[in-house]
């Protein structure tokens, strides 16, 4: 499943600040080029340990799965490990298992990502294996086949988990036909109607070297970079269609959606709007801004919804920047009885939040945080490989890793009060709410209008 980078991360540890960037260019040996068959790679040498971690990003994700068939990019990047022309899957997995290692795989909306990671010593085997993997893949109609029984058998076992359910029922409500509003995992139906020649087909268009970032962290071998091109050479690249994301609706007023089930102990409430394409110049400040309001134990919407009037044991909100305009929610579950207090003051709290803004503490608090919670994101090799992917996927240059803390000390609480302004939209909500009808309906009313659905119809 895919790997969602936030600039803040859920760390319980206390804050503390450091002065410079622990990612710094200068401590390490960069150097990008682009093989003849068109994959970009980017070596970052770094000999303090003997390790190297390889990572790819391939940029299609659930996001290019056609409609009827979502669920196709994650049984496509999980089908690479299910057997090679010359290898089966056990034979794959006990390689990986001898090089002390294995290969992951993990779809988001926007891109694939495959890595490994291993000691320097097996860097030339690690390497010749993991595109092995990548570039020669079996798709065995048998494999397809137990695939899809596995994924749907998946499926049918989050179908019991309410949260599940209420993210992918509330990416629905949002983003209507949208890709975004399809899950990575895919509908039951849709993932049993693949076909052998689907998962080919998906694979022969996007997994090209021209539609690809190859990034190799750690103790590298000068022959590695070397051989590179001849290893690599029967990788053929093709043209490229970019793909063109629909419109998204347009969001006025706050309307909600009550999805009945009656068995549920607690009902699951999501609560958002529209949120931010990854490339703004702003998502620094907004990281900030967002950390104030719905992340860890002291933000805004906890020290309200939970310590103060106890209707939850957590509640927190998100920007999940994507390609595209991503999603902003806020999550929390509370007792059936409970609904409509906890919504009425869950919206009091982001009107407050938009009317009044942040103070100089707050601001002050939460930069500390992210300062301090930084370091641990970018320590390891591994780490550091799909970080400097995704932000060059995004477009955004290595400068935001590099002058992260420096930039985070130029936030001030004016910045964060106008994205707030910029970026939050309390008057235009979508609110879902997965739990029993009969429990529940009156306490709504009085907020809005409320479309009801049964859940049967909508998995």
């Amino acid at each position: 499943m895919k790997k969602i980078i936030f600039l803040v991360l859920f760390l319980t540890f206390a804050a503390c600040t450091t002065t410079k960037s622990p990612f710094n260019k200068t401590n390490n040996s960069y150097k990008d080029l682009t093989l003849s068959n068109g994959l970009k790679v980017l070596f970052i040498e770094d000999h303090s340990l003997p390790y190297i971690s390889i990572g790819l990003l391939i940029k299609s994700g659930a996001s290019h799965d056609p409609l009827s068939k979502s669920g196709l990019a994650e049984i496509t990047a999980s089908l690479l490990e299910r057997g090679t022309k010359n290898k089966s899957a056990t034979e794959i997995a006990d390689e990986f298992g001898q090089l002390g290692t294995s290969f992951g795989a993990d779809v988001g909306y926007d891109y694939s990502y495959f890595s490994t990671s291993g000691l320097s010593e097996h860097q030339n085997e690690l390497i010749s294996l993991f595109f092995e993997v990548i570039t020669g893949a079996s798709f065995s109609i048998r494999e397809v086949e137990r695939l899809k029984s596995e994924m749907v058998a998946d499926i049918q076992r989050n179908y019991d988990k309410p949260a599940y359910v209420a993210d992918r029922l509330y990416a629905q409500m949002l983003f209507g036909a949208h890709p975004y509003g399809r899950s990575v995992s895919g509908s039951i139906r849709d993932v049993r109607s693949f076909r052998q020649r689907d998962v080919i087909r998906n694979y022969l268009k996007y997994y090209r070297p021209n539609n690809a970032q190859l990034v190799l962290v750690g103790d590298i071998n000068a022959d590695l970079i070397k051989s590179l091109e001849a290893k690599l050479a029967m990788w053929q690249p093709r043209d490229m269609q970019i793909m063109r994301m629909p419109p998204l609706r347009s969001l006025s007023g706050v309307s909600l959606q009550l999805v009945n089930r009656d068995d549920l102990k607690q009902s699951e409430i999501r609560l958002g709007h529209y949120g931010v394409k990854r490339q703004i110049n702003d998502y620094q400040t907004l990281s900030v801004a967002e950390n104030i309001l719905g992340r860890g134990m002291t933000s805004r919407l906890m020290s309200e919804i939970r310590v103060k009037r106890g209707l939850t044991y957590g509640i927190y909100s998100s920007f999940d920047a994507r390609q595209d305009v991503g999603p902003f929610v806020i999550s929390s579950s509370t007792r059936h009885e409970k609904v409509g207090e906890l919504i009425n003051e869950t919206i009091s709290v982001l009107n407050s939040f938009y009317s009044k803004g942040v103070t100089e503490k707050e601001v002050s608090e939460a930069i500390s945080f992210l300062k301090g919670s930084f370091p641990t994101r970018v320590e390891t090799p591994d780490q550091r490989a799909e970080m400097l992917v995704s932000l060059r996927f995004y477009g955004i240059s290595d400068e935001y890793l590099t002058d992260y803390v420096k930039n985070l000390d130029k936030i001030s609480m004016t910045d964060v009060n106008k994205v707030i302004k910029k970026y939050y939209h309390p008057d235009n909500l979508r609110v879902f709410i997965y739990g029993p009808r009969d429990k529940i309906i009156d306490q709504l009313r009085p907020i809005g209008a409320v479309e009801i659905k049964d859940y049967r119809e909508l998995l």
